[in-house]
């Protein structure tokens, strides 16, 4: 079955199965690269500076490491966007970011990611 994942602030999309009475989670390499460079750019926020080499296991036990220490859960810097959207642009992602329980900038800011994904078939 389909579920949101929130793993560190970012809304992951991911297929719970059961085989064998096991839970298993399981996340597209899509997704898990959007995690990766969602974590690359977080994580300075918080004080660690990672590296473009790093895996998603260390950024993942670094962000668990860092919200094990904190109140609350890790989070997207907020940043007003430069430009306007028309009217029913503007709600049309609003709306969509809604039913994804996430703000309107991040559900942009991880539309742009993955198009930059498939245009440069690289993370960051």
């Amino acid at each position: 079955m389909k579920y949101n994942l929130n793993l560190f602030g970012y809304t992951v999309d991911c297929l719970l199965s059961f085989p064998n009475g096991t839970m298993r989670i399981e996340i597209s390499e899509e997704d898990q690269a959007a995690l990766r460079a969602y974590l690359l750019r977080v994580l300075v926020k918080y004080g660690r500076e990672p590296q473009p080499q790093d895996s998603l296991e260390n950024l993942v036990r670094d962000a668990i490491e860092i919200e094990k220490g904190m109140n609350g859960h890790l989070s997207e810097p907020k940043l007003k966007l430069p430009y306007e959207f028309q009217p029913e642009i503007k709600e049309k992602l609003i709306e969509a970011a809604e039913l994804q329980d996430m703000s309107a900038t991040q559900l942009l800011i991880r539309l742009i990611e993955r198009k930059h994904q498939n245009v440069f078939g690289k993370e960051g």
